[in-house]
């Protein structure tokens, strides 16, 4: 098979893997070094919790043994659920960045990078530990969130921009395509 590498299709196909891999790299790359940080500061603090802003923002190192908020923690069979439950989330992730990222917006690949790499961050902390490295802790208006990290945080973002995408960009244009196609065929 031979490409022409100054087609304008692959070239925008080519940035766009580009943008992906470098968003993967990035996140996965942060996640990752925070949580090392984390694991060797706190071992010299108190109850492993560094209060950055009072009563608002502390650095408390936890595990989790469980998926979000502690979800099956403690369940003898919740690793053998969960791990190939990721693995087949991940590849599915991978095939909508390769199949479908020559007819996406910008905005839809940050959205499905971030969430690979947020599940691929916790996914290598389950098979490696046994557990979830989580260390940010907020408080907002007395009501204190659960422990979370950079993964959580680069999977929810992710999920909020790709959401953005499908309400904004997505359906929108789908919508006036298929008029068009209509108005067309009515024609």
């Amino acid at each position: 098979m031979k490409f022409d590498f100054k087609s304008v299709k692959l070239k925008a196909y080519l940035r766009q893997i580009l943008l992906a891999s470098a968003i993967i790299a990035a996140s996965l790359t942060l996640d990752l070094i925070s949580k090392e940080l984390v694991v060797k500061a706190s071992a010299d603090w108190p109850m492993r919790e560094l209060e950055v802003i009072e009563g608002f923002f502390s650095i408390h190192y936890v595990t989790n043994t469980g998926a979000a908020f502690s979800i099956g923690a403690g369940w003898e069979g919740f690793y053998a659920f969960i791990i190939p439950i990721t693995f087949v989330f991940l590849a599915f992730v991978l095939f909508l960045l390769y199949f479908y990222t020559d007819k996406r917006h910008p905005l839809f690949i940050i959205g499905i990078s971030l969430i690979f790499s947020g599940a691929l961050g916790n996914l290598i902390d389950r098979i490696a530990l046994g557990y979830v490295r989580d260390f940010l802790d907020f408080v907002f208006f007395g009501w204190d969130f659960a422990v979370f990290n950079i993964a959580d945080a680069c999977l929810v973002a992710g999920v909020i921009i790709t959401i953005i995408w499908a309400f904004v960009i997505y359906f929108p244009s789908a919508s006036k395509e298929k008029a068009a196609k209509e108005e067309a065929e009515a024609e």
